[in-house]
């Protein structure tokens, strides 16, 4: 059993309650094929001339005699940010049986490769498709077992973890490489809107929409049921912005959650619409409740106002009012809820106290920052599982996640398996090579070229510095 000299060797996990097998796994991963057939059955089977002799260590075993030691060593191996690749599991066990054993590892590293070992037919195949969901990361062995199948499986299961790494590597890269050009583009259309201005200069400044409106702009939620009140605020606001319209609180509920839009503004004495009731109601809500609210209201309102400003409102404006009095309080919010837009830049905080303005800000910035923690080694965790994870689409996830932080959810991933692998490099004695598989990363020299761009050395360095300040 050999594997790519571009991947370690794999680790193993044999959860069993019978010594002799132990030892069986033991002669066919570790001493090999050959200690286990006479001279011609290796030579027919393996293409092995000569006299049996043991293969080169190609894996490092580990042992478990119950379903909990075996959970409980899944646990400390994540923990020590050395997961197992693979793991056969014997399905009849005391205590809890095999299949439960499977179902509290995936709970732990749904990364982790099973096989399944067992003498009976406990359990069909669609029981265990029932019992354990369906999945391309459980297989069956049945006992006694081959040796050449056991070998067979271990190989290429561990290859299949490694390959499933280097192909979530690549979707990474692609992911960065669009944004990156993306970003150029943007870059180019705004030095080319500043420096020629054209017929959308002219249009603008005469107060209508562009021709063709840039998504980079902030986007506007207007709660307004009167036309003629909603058309001349849209186009007063759309040089700038870009506005949608909601007429009534359902409709505004629904989108402020589905667009996450930059700012909220409401009349609040629309007919069958408490506009302070749905400023509470966005506050209240954990994809809303960064979202700045100015609400419109009447004069002599001074209870509206007090009531207004208990509910979250970050503004209460009295009509009639300038428009442009009205665009420079929303102007002015804008500007004091922007992040840096270049966050990975510099060593900032992941603290969600320092960065979230409300509780509840915090509260959905720090479940963010567990789920994150929790998959840092599995390399199939990205932004599209980070967001199925919290409930929330890819895009109220980015929008929510940038409006709080700066951040985008892929920055925010990556910020924190390098800020991992940086700790484990001060902290553990695992090797590089190690530390790049455990924070999630696949490949050894796309670490390298990251980790220097976040923080100004490579890996090496980095931990030559470390321990030249310790000494």
């Amino acid at each position: 059993m050999t594997f790519g000299e571009q991947n370690p060797a794999p680790r193993i996990l044999v959860v069993d309650d019978s010594p002799i097998v132990h030892r069986e796994f033991e002669t066919v991963l570790l001493e090999g094929l050959d200690s286990m057939a006479e001279p011609a059955d290796a030579q027919r089977l393996v293409g092995h001339s000569g006299p049996p002799g043991p293969l080169p260590r190609a894996c490092e075993l580990d042992h478990a005699f119950s379903g909990l030691e075996g959970v409980e060593k899944v646990r400390q191996a994540l923990a020590q940010a050395r997961p197992y690749q693979l793991g056969f599991v014997d399905i009849r066990m005391p205590g809890i049986d095999g299949i439960e054993t499977v179902a509290r590892i995936w709970e732990l590293d749904p990364a982790m490769q099973i096989v399944i070992c067992t003498a009976y037919a406990d359990h069909s195949g669609d029981e265990l498709s029932r019992r354990l969901g369906g999945t391309d990361k459980l297989l069956v062995l049945k006992k006694p077992f081959d040796g050449i199948e056991v070998a067979q499986m271990a190989s290429t299961l561990a290859r299949k973890w490694f390959l499933a790494r280097q192909a979530a590597l690549k979707f990474e890269q692609l992911e960065r490489l669009v944004a990156e050009r993306t970003q150029r583009l943007l870059a180019l259309q705004r030095r080319d809107a500043a420096e020629e201005p054209g017929p959308a200069a002219s249009v603008a400044t005469a107060g209508a929409e562009p021709t063709e409106p840039r998504k980079d702009r902030p986007l506007l939620l207007l709660v307004e049921d009167q036309p003629e009140i909603s058309e001349t605020l849209r186009r007063a606001f759309s040089p700038e912005c870009r506005v949608t319209v909601a007429k009534d609180v359902d409709r505004a509920l629904g989108e402020a959650r589905e667009s996450v839009p930059d700012l909220i503004l409401v009349d609040a004495a629309m007919p069958r619409c408490d506009g302070i009731a749905l400023c509470h109601s966005l506050k209240s809500d954990e994809l809303t409740s960064h979202i700045p609210v100015v609400l419109l209201g009447g004069r002599d309102q001074e209870e509206a106002q007090i009531r207004a400003l208990e509910a979250g409102a970050d503004d209460y404006l009295v009509k009639p009012l300038s428009v442009e009095l009205l665009r420079a309080r929303v102007h002015n919010l804008l500007r004091s809820r922007q992040k840096p837009q270049d966050p990975a830049a510099g060593d900032v905080t992941l603290q969600p106290r320092d960065l979230a303005a409300s509780q509840i800000d915090a509260l959905f910035l720090q479940r963010i920052l567990d789920t994150v923690e929790k998959h840092l080694p599995d390399f199939e965790f990205d932004v599209d599982v980070l967001a199925r994870t919290l409930g929330v689409s890819r895009r109220q996830l980015f929008r929510k996640l940038k409006a709080v932080t700066g951040r985008t959810p892929h920055s925010l991933i990556r910020t924190m398996r390098l800020h991992r692998a940086a700790q484990l490099l001060k902290e553990s004695q695992l090797t590089i090579t190690e530390i790049t598989y455990a924070v999630g990363f696949s490949d050894l020299k796309h670490f390298r070229t990251v980790f220097r761009e976040h923080f100004g050395v490579l890996p090496g360095e980095y931990l030559r510095k470390g321990a030249a300040r310790a000494a």
